[in-house]
């Protein structure tokens, strides 16, 4: 009996602290937004609270890096009837209550290490000699970050370089990600 009062003892019992920062915790997402974390790649960021998303992950040689990729599906909770939109030259190819239940899109994000490269110009020109130079912008709390040419946008943090790339489908993933930028943060 006095072995299991024992166990029951009030006070202040030290509690496990992580020793990595939580991601996550400060995203401040909106009610209407849910938050992802990737503790491995070093990020988080909020999507909107009515994507359904399947996620896979790849690793990287060359540069050493990890993709992650979302095949996202729009499931509102209360689907509401979509017309069925004609596709001609006259008209929009999207029906008037867009998006639909059931459109989709794809995503990859790609975390790759950042190794000496002093700034991400340096990065970029060393590792995707293909790109298009692109325009600074902001993105969450990166040291650096632009959106290149093809659409592209490329953080630089501390330790790592991400790329997003968006396939859009029947989703419009470059509206719903682009006005997130701000709740993405890295971790240093």
């Amino acid at each position: 009996m006095a072995l299991a009062l024992a166990g029951c003892q009030f006070g202040s019992s030290p509690r496990a602290v992580p020793s990595v920062a939580q991601l996550g915790t400060d995203l401040n997402c909106p009610k209407t937004d849910h938050a992802f974390e990737d503790p491995q790649a070093g990020w988080g960021f909020c999507y909107p609270a009515n994507w359904r998303y399947l996620e896979r992950s790849q690793s990287i040689a060359s540069p050493a890096g990890l993709d992650l990729t979302f095949d996202i599906t729009y499931v509102p909770p209360t689907p509401l009837p979509c017309a069925n939109p004609t596709v001609s030259a006259a008209s929009p190819a999207r029906p008037a209550s867009s998006p639909c239940p059931g459109d989709f899109a794809n995503m990859i994000i790609s975390t790759y290490e950042r190794g000496s490269a002093p700034d991400l110009a340096t990065w970029l020109q060393a590792n995707l000699t293909n790109a298009q130079h692109g325009d600074s912008i902001r993105w969450g709390n990166a040291l650096q970050a632009q959106k290149l040419g093809d659409g592209r946008r490329v953080a630089l943090t501390a330790h790592h370089v991400v790329i997003m790339d968006l396939h859009p489908g029947l989703l419009d993933l470059e509206t719903e990600m682009s006005a997130r930028l701000g709740t993405w943060k890295f971790s240093f």
